[in-house]
């Protein structure tokens, strides 16, 4: 009877420790960034594929949530929104998208402050990406997010860490991750 016990206590004390229960959290504990080179994350259903870090929690979301990629401070949310309207495409057209996503971003949340805004091309589709410093859960955090117009969607990639961390995030994690996507018309 003892030894069952015995392994419980042992199972909960090694739980405990590995959730580093008490810790303090700093920038000396982020994880080290990861170049993307691990399996193929594929979402056939949302016409999606890319290369997650490796080290990286990977969980699969829900429409229209595709999937979120995390580690410490680091997050990779993945969005797929259906669009009705006419997708951004001519250079005119994606500045008058990035305008509206600044505009929106602004009217949401008091803190935003855009970074860089421009077009972009991203995994061979017309794109906007925005780096910007804004709040997110109470936290002041920088974010680049891509908004990539292609088989009536808008695929929304936003990768976001703590400043403090974020251009070493961006440099090793983020700009690679986003060269790994492929975007088709979904099969839903």
């Amino acid at each position: 009877m003892r030894r069952p016990l015995t392994l419980v206590m042992t199972a909960a004390v090694v739980a405990a420790l590995a959730a580093g229960c008490g810790s303090d959290s700093s920038s000396k504990d982020v994880p080290s960034p990861a170049t993307p080179v691990s399996a193929v994350p594929s979402f056939p259903d949302q016409g999606i594929s890319f290369k997650a870090p490796d080290g990286w929690a990977l969980d699969a979301g829900r429409a229209p949530l595709v999937a979120t990629v995390q580690a410490g401070p680091s997050t990779v949310a993945v969005w797929r929104y259906p669009r009705t309207e006419k997708l951004p495409v001519t250079k005119d057209e994606l500045k008058a998208a990035r305008d509206a996503l600044v505009k929106a971003a602004q009217a949401r949340d008091s803190t935003f402050q855009v970074i860089k805004a421009a077009s972009a091309t991203i995994a061979g589709k017309p794109a906007v990406q925005i780096r910007a410093r804004e709040t997110i859960a109470g936290l002041l955090r920088t974010v680049r997010s891509t908004h990539i117009y292609s088989a009536r969607s808008e695929i929304v990639i936003d990768a976001y860490s703590d400043t403090d961390n974020f251009r070493a995030v961006d440099a090793q994690v983020f700009r690679p991750l986003l060269k790994t996507f492929e975007v088709h018309a979904p099969r839903a």
